[in-house]
């Protein structure tokens, strides 16, 4: 088996930051008051947004998984981990399950449906979303790419489906090659990428950084409960489209590249939205 060692930079989790600027008259205790109830409602959407991104994850990994019961179902597992890292509640995540499951009562015809587009600078779209009304899913996922002079078209062939799992090395490994070496054992591996924020940096370094094992999707599982098995530390899983290398685009132009960063941030904030892809270089 020959492996590609492949240093990549991680993509940090993109948060909208957005400044409010208000005028309070002075000694307004009505209007300091209004002030506190507008805070209080803007943090409230905002968690309740990051609350429906983490429940439909884990109803995608229900759905997928093909099990409710995190025990089997290791990518269910990671996700309830995740959501309760994020404090996410405990009703929110069963709810999610039985959601996933299609139990009675839980919006149970949603559906993953998977949509294409290009944007701005021509960048290749891929947008996965969970929902119970594909009509309205699509409507504001096309709405939201006119917005930005991009629109709805086939971009499939510029990505390929894959599997990974992120995992952190026991600490008896001592060196990256340790980890190769363990990893290039396991049956369903088809590379091993190490996630490092400087990727200049020697491969000789300490193993308890994050490296992410690629697969098939149809072996990801599989994989997971193996490097599991070995003593790795699953930090998440899951199915995403990777762009082809000979498909990866630059934006040089800073307005343009202004204009994708808005689409992205608008289609994540969409509530059946569950994961958005591009082939932009990073």
């Amino acid at each position: 088996m020959v492996f590609r060692f492949r240093v990549r930079a991680l993509e940090n989790v993109r948060h909208t930051n957005r400044c409010m600027h208000t005028t309070v008259v002075a000694k307004s205790g009505h209007s300091k008051w209004s002030t506190i109830k507008h805070d209080k409602a803007k943090n409230d959407s905002l968690k309740n947004n990051l609350f429906n991104k983490y429940a439909n994850r884990i109803a995608v990994a229900v759905k997928v998984g093909g099990s409710a019961d995190p025990r089997i179902n290791i990518r269910l597992a990671t996700a309830i981990e995740e959501a309760n890292k994020a404090n996410v509640t405990k009703k929110v995540i069963e709810n999610a399950i039985k959601k996933g499951s299609g139990v009675p009562g839980s919006k149970n015809n949603a559906e993953t449906y998977t949509y294409e587009g290009v944007g701005p600078g021509g960048v290749a779209f891929v947008i996965e979303a969970l929902t119970d009304n594909r009509n309205r899913t699509v409507s504001n996922v096309r709405g939201t790419f006119n917005k930005h002079n991009g629109n709805l078209t086939s971009t499939l062939y510029f990505f390929m489906r894959k599997g990974f799992v992120g995992v952190r090395p026991p600490n008896t490994y001592e060196n990256f090659d340790a980890v190769l070496e363990r990893v290039a054992e396991i049956e369903g591996v088809d590379d091993l990428e190490v996630c490092n924020q400087n990727s200049a940096e020697s491969i000789e370094r300490t193993p308890s950084e994050l490296y992410e094992v690629i697969t098939e999707p149809t072996t990801t599982n599989q994989v997971a409960s193996s490097l599991k098995e070995q003593g790795f530390d699953i930090v998440n899983i899951g199915i995403r489209y990777i762009p082809k290398s000979d498909m990866i685009v630059q934006i040089t132009d800073p307005v343009v590249r202004e204009e994708h960063e808005k689409l992205v941030s608008q289609l994540n904030d969409i509530d059946d939205i569950t994961d958005v892809y591009t082939n932009l270089r990073h």
